[in-house]
């Protein structure tokens, strides 16, 4: 009841725009494609950083290639669900 009670408006507004993000659309679809942006170049450059890195060992003899695409998968992984949310978070600091 206090959280509506501090999110609605006395127009049924949030910050200026209706509830549904109606009136928002256009800044929300924006954000949103930045934030999807952002994302992917987060996740590749994520990649790209582990494929060189395991690289780097399995030239210095510190691993083979099992353990580079063990590092590998467990970077996709973990990195799918990290790197929107990291983009998110940049974006919104940054708005």
């Amino acid at each position: 009841m206090v959280t509506a009670a501090i999110l609605l408006d006395a127009g049924g507004q949030l910050r200026g725009c209706p509830l549904s993000l109606g009136s928002c659309a256009p800044a929300v679809r924006g954000f949103a494609w930045g934030v999807l942006a952002l994302a992917a170049a987060l996740y590749v450059a994520l990649l790209s950083g582990v494929r060189w890195w395991t690289a780097g060992l399995a030239r210095r003899g510190a691993a083979d290639p099992r353990a580079q695409r063990d590092w590998y998968l467990l970077a996709a992984v973990l990195g799918l669900p990290a790197a929107p949310l990291l983009a998110f978070t940049l974006l919104s600091a940054l708005r």
